[in-house]
């Protein structure tokens, strides 16, 4: 992962051959749960999706985030080093289970600086969105393994700094409960990947 400064960044990535990383509830459950002991502690995770062949995070990076750490003989900063325990760890566990060897995730996880407020409202939409749009859900309340009913205070246990999310993106006075869905151009789009 590319990070060159602190900020708000997309971070993702996919099952290889576009595979899927989850087979069952239980599943999305453990991640959720080493995201909170390997990616929580090391930025803020603004909002977040799981899909069934691939993952979304929106996080700020700050200067904690990016401190070296020394792992296998490779130094990389603190929030890479996050991911890569949590795919690492997550994978282990799969490959046990599904009697299976290799990586389950693509080799690289992307992450994208995003460089203005426009671009993380775009973020934010476009993953919450992303159940919806591969007719996984009617909507994005429906999905349970995203970040959006925590930002309507259905769910209080998440990963998600919902406050901080809200006043990040001036969103502190939408009705979560109520909002269709949210349309992008190809233009925008690209300015999160």
């Amino acid at each position: 992962m590319n990070f060159q400064e602190p900020g708000f960044y997309h971070i993702y990535n996919r099952g290889n051959n576009k595979e899927p990383i989850f087979f069952s509830d239980g599943d999305y459950n453990h991640f959720v749960s080493l995201c909170k002991n390997h990616i929580a502690n090391r930025c803020q995770i603004l909002a977040w999706c799981l899909m069934p062949n691939h993952f979304h995070f929106m996080v700020d990076v700050n200067d904690a985030s990016l401190e070296p750490i020394k792992w296998g003989g490779n130094v990389m900063p603190a929030i890479s080093n996050g991911f890569q325990l949590l795919q690492s760890n997550y994978t282990k566990r799969i490959n046990y289970r599904e009697t299976r060897t290799g990586s389950l995730f693509q080799q690289k996880t992307k992450s994208k600086l995003l460089e203005t407020e426009s671009y993380a409202l775009t973020a934010f939409w476009y993953l919450h969105q992303n159940p919806v749009k591969a007719a996984l859900a009617k909507n994005m309340l429906e999905w349970e393994y995203s970040s959006y009913k925590e930002y309507c205070g259905l769910r209080s246990d998440g990963l998600s700094m919902v406050e901080l999310g809200k006043t990040i993106l001036n969103l502190s006075d939408i009705d979560f409960l109520d909002i269709p869905s949210v349309e992008f151009t190809e233009e925008e789009i690209d300015k999160i990947f």
